[in-house]
């Protein structure tokens, strides 16, 4: 789990991308129980940073508070993962509908224009399919979530991004497909094809196509 931390970034934000980013790749097990102290010596960082991060992740939903013992992970349902993914599409869809729509020339962020954030998006697509390939489980959840996080600062903003990732955290996706399989590796080289239909301007089949990817869990079961 460990990560640089970038300049900009409070202790308790790193160690909170740092936790979200273990929860994403499975490193953290829904049965176990773990203390604020036990998780910042894994973290190599002090106990208060990580226990800030843990009850954020508390009131997110994400984890829950064990009196006198830690943190666990809240169990998720087959009808909370339903409820995730629908609310996950009406954020996606009007994102990439949005960068569909965006002129060559516009900055989608600050300092960032429409051309460079393709670029960015391509880059976290190709990562995704080198992980998904090589069989890397953890890494394919984690590249695929920095490239819906990327999909939905640049279409809709920051905050769209962190209700996003907030969901997805709580979807434990990993737990519901545990192994990478031909619908996992299918679903990652569908990110450039999501890239490329953005570009194109393509608005209702980057749609359709992003939507798909969010639910690539169900396929085959």
């Amino acid at each position: 789990m460990d990560r640089e931390r970038p300049q900009a970034q409070s202790l308790r934000e790193h160690a909170l991308a740092i936790i979200r980013d273990a929860i994403t790749a499975g490193d953290l097990a829904e049965d176990r129980i773990y203390s604020a102290a036990g998780l910042a010596k894994e973290l190599g960082m002090s106990l208060s940073p990580v226990r800030e991060a843990m009850m954020s992740l508390v009131t997110e939903g994400t984890v829950e508070a064990v009196p006198n013992r830690g943190f666990r992970l809240v169990p998720i349902t087959e009808v909370d993962l339903e409820e995730i993914i629908r609310i996950r599409v009406l954020l996606a869809v009007p994102a990439v509908r949005h960068l569909c729509e965006t002129a060559a020339a516009a900055e989608v962020a600050p300092g960032v224009t429409i051309t460079e954030a393709l670029a960015r998006l391509r880059e976290h697509a190709e990562a995704t399919i080198v992980a998904a390939e090589s069989g890397d489980v953890p890494e394919f959840y984690t590249r695929d979530r920095r490239f819906h996080e990327a999909l939905l600062e640049f279409g809709l903003g920051r905050r769209a991004a962190e209700i996003s990732l907030r969901l997805r955290d709580q979807s434990r996706l990993f737990n519901v497909r545990s192994e990478i399989d031909d619908i996992a590796v299918d679903s990652a080289r569908e990110l450039p094809r999501i890239v490329d239909l953005i570009e194109a301007g393509k608005a209702d089949d980057a749609g359709e196509l992003v939507t798909s990817n969010l639910y690539f869990f169900k396929r085959g079961n």
